[in-house]
């Protein structure tokens, strides 16, 4: 036998006989490389479109509330509350900030 012919044997065999170490056919292992499965994309939560702007305006309202119950000595803005002002202010604004934990 020549060399050419050893050669095309060679060849022939090759696609034919699974490789080395593995299971799987030279042509299993050509599709494998050619088709990947789609990777899936990883989920990315996001907060909904208000959550920032109410977010934040909650923290402002509570300021303003807290603001305008120092320097009306506390009759305003609700009558005979007197520093329960505070607390309502503080807490809104509270409210606003723990919205912060859940902003993505």
């Amino acid at each position: 036998m020549s060399e050419s012919d050893n050669l095309s044997k060679a060849s022939s065999s090759k696609n034919s006989v699974p490789a080395k170490g593995t299971k799987r056919s030279i042509k299993a292992q050509e599709h494998a490389k050619t088709h990947r499965p789609n990777k899936q994309q990883p989920l990315v939560k996001t907060s909904p479109k208000w959550w920032a702007p109410v977010m934040v305006a909650l923290m402002l309202i509570g300021l303003i509330i807290v603001v305008v119950a120092y320097v009306f000595s506390g009759t305003l803005p609700i009558p005979g509350w007197g520093n329960g002002h505070l607390f309502l202010g503080i807490g809104i604004m509270m409210v606003g900030f723990l919205m912060t934990l859940g902003w993505r």
